[in-house]
């Protein structure tokens, strides 16, 4: 039996992520890599220097260049790499109790809503991408290895819409993952668990209804 829009696209992002064996990743890196992490996203990103980080961390700078000789530029690359590998395994775990499309989306919705709003690397994700767009400071292989993951994780949507009889034009994709990054600066949530799920309620509704919303295509756009 051929399997199903879901399952094949749940499989690419299998083989995408298996592309890297995080398990060698050595102590003294993750730890670097967390210590980035939680500096960048309270203090943001430009306040974030390998001195800075070597004092976050009580070691000399020059441990750090031995743990990453390319400096911060390649720690930038290796923390949206390990995010995006986990967001990924985490993404996939939340989908397998998903029996028809419609679970599948809401489960889409549900996770990277929950994403935006608990973890705040999410937000720092999204700023060094769209930030790259313009400055053009990450090697090529992190901009392809990003590139590729954006296009595997519309791919989901556009899976579990196919499967509910409905085309996913690039404009309404857009405006959803749109909706879901921005969750931190229109969600109100309080911090408890009642006002999150009836956050994850309201955008499993409102991403659906963008779904059914034919919006018409700016010139020179193509449907897809």
């Amino acid at each position: 039996m051929k399997p199903s829009s879901r399952e094949q696209a749940n499989a690419a992002v299998r083989e995408f992520l298996s592309r890297r064996d995080w398990s060698k990743q050595t102590p003294a890196r993750q730890r670097i890599l967390a210590a980035f992490l939680r500096l960048a996203t309270t203090n943001g990103y430009g306040a974030v220097s390998m001195r800075t980080l070597s004092g976050e961390l009580g070691l000399r700078p020059s441990s750090l260049y031995s743990s990453f000789p390319g400096g911060k530029d390649e720690i930038v690359a290796e923390a949206l790499s390990w995010f995006t590998h986990r967001f990924g395994q985490d993404l996939l775990a939340s989908l397998e109790e998903a029996e028809n499309p419609e679970d599948y989306w809401a489960a889409l919705v549900r996770f990277h809503l929950s994403q935006q709003l608990q973890r705040p690397e999410a937000d720092l994700w999204d700023l060094l991408v769209a930030t790259d767009r313009v400055g053009k400071f990450l090697s090529e292989e992190t901009r392809v290895e990003v590139a590729t993951w954006l296009r595997l994780h519309e791919a989901m949507f556009a899976a579990a819409a196919e499967e509910m009889g409905r085309s996913l034009p690039s404009q309404n994709i857009f405006m959803i993952l749109t909706l879901l990054d921005g969750a931190a600066r229109w969600a109100s949530w309080d911090g408890s668990p009642d006002s999150l799920e009836k956050l994850l309620v309201n955008a499993v509704a409102v991403t659906r209804s963008i779904l059914t919303t034919e919006i018409p295509a700016p010139a020179g756009i193509p449907q897809g």
